[in-house]
């Protein structure tokens, strides 16, 4: 291990320095404010295994300990002979201590941009050694790990179902044991649901396919009790063409198709249509962060109707915006998920961990236009092999160094 001391002027100066001479798996391992400037204590080629026993080892802080109380010594007879009076000792005059000097507050925040500039250095040097040991020591791991990011499972998500797999695992069984795990979590429901009959609203954002979707779950019906028992009522008056597409749908299909403006509407349009035994809402789609979007879930659990709320999801979009959707959509109570546009779609690994992660089970996928065979329902198996398929076509390995940053943690304290 080579060691060497660096002063520079500030931190920023000093980590440059480091760099450039030592390159960029220098470690840092100390640092401290001298007069003019900052010292550093860098080193290379140091002893991996060490460092990875020191990030085990919890430091031991002594705290001070009172020392224990020292018994008085036990009175002495006084001297027959009087001893001279002991003057008092002088009064002691405390010596006025100096103000500390505040820190001026850009120093104060260049310090700060100091610290957390070393802090995210530490962090990645870490996340490398984690990283390293994983992939030497636990292959096995590694080759899940790298499954489930492919497909893209959510980091914490990934960790959950690493933690199940055995410390020892043969290839074959290491190779498809994660994805059963995976299998596990999803989920869905046990029948299809809509043959039962019911009142049922679509929810979700604009562009995810709420409307064809009712039209193929409309037809699901039809093939199996034909269309006397089915209508459509549309809410949406938002989108221009919105209602004529429903009405199409419903020329097309023999069923008819109803019109509310709002709740009142709405109310007595599901009175009447009470004989029906399959009543399919269409709601309009909003952003989620529309305003009009409570008023909407009012209007929906304002009517006396039984009603059971889907959220329609396109398993096109990125997982951040998916969570986002699952939130605000949250206060209309859907009881499940129909994931759209899996044609489309290269990942659907963040609508998975999604539909995870808020317990919302899958009642079907859809994965083309055509009504209704392109609506199917939901396995969890059936799942995650379209996952894996979507990787094959479109292969897109994540990078090691993204994947050291993400889940370089995994593995500690293991």
């Amino acid at each position: 291990m080579k060691i060497k001391r660096f002063l520079a002027k500030n931190m920023r100066e000093a980590i440059r320095l480091v760099r450039e001479e030592q390159g960029p798996d220098a470690v840092i391992l100390s640092n401290r404010r001298i007069d003019g400037g900052v010292e550093v204590v860098a080193a290379v080629d140091y002893d991996a295994a060490l460092m990875q026993q020191a990030q085990r080892v919890a430091p031991v802080i002594a705290e001070p300990v009172a020392a224990p109380p020292v018994a008085a010594p036990a009175p002495q007879p006084a001297p027959r002979r009087a001893a001279a009076a002991v003057p008092p000792p002088a009064p002691v005059t405390p010596r006025p201590t100096a103000p500390l000097t505040p820190v001026a507050a850009p120093e104060l925040q260049q310090l700060r941009r100091e610290i957390g500039g070393v802090r995210r250095m530490m962090e990645q040097q870490f996340a490398s050694l984690r990283w390293k040991d994983l992939h030497e020591q636990q292959p096995e791991r590694m080759g899940a790990l790298r499954a489930l990011a492919n497909i893209g499972i959510d980091p914490e998500l990934v960790r959950s179902i690493l933690d199940e797999m055995p410390a020892q695992a043969d290839g074959e069984r290491a190779r498809f044991l994660p994805l059963g795990l995976l299998s596990r979590r999803i989920p869905a429901v046990k029948k299809d649901f809509i043959l039962d009959g019911g009142i049922f609203a679509l929810v979700g954002p604009t562009g995810v396919g709420k409307t064809t979707t009712i039209a193929k779950l409309a037809a699901r019906y039809a093939e199996r009790h034909g269309v006397r028992d089915i209508a459509l009522v549309t809410t949406d008056h938002y989108r221009v063409g919105a209602q004529e597409q429903l009405f199409t749908y419903g020329r097309l299909l023999g069923v008819p198709v109803h019109t509310a403006a709002n709740g009142e509407e709405l109310a007595r349009t599901l009175f009447r249509l009470s004989d029906r035994k399959l009543v399919l809402v269409d709601t309009a789609g909003l952003s989620p962060r529309d305003q009009q979007l409570q008023a909407q879930f009012a209007e929906l659990h304002g009517s006396r109707s039984p009603m059971r709320v889907l959220l329609t999801l396109s398993a096109t979009q990125q997982a951040g915006d998916l969570e986002e959707i699952v939130r605000r959509f949250k206060p209309a109570k859907p009881e499940g998920l129909i994931l759209t546009k899996l044609d489309e779609a290269t990942r659907i690994g963040g609508a998975l961990s999604v539909a995870i992660r808020h317990r919302l089970p899958v009642g079907y996928i859809a994965d083309g236009q055509r009504v209704p065979e392109d609506l199917h329902l939901a396995r969890p198996d059936q799942l995650v092999l379209r996952a894996m398929q979507l990787t094959r076509q479109n292969p897109a390995l994540p990078q090691d160094g993204t994947l050291a940053l993400q889940y370089g943690v995994l593995n500690a304290g293991s």
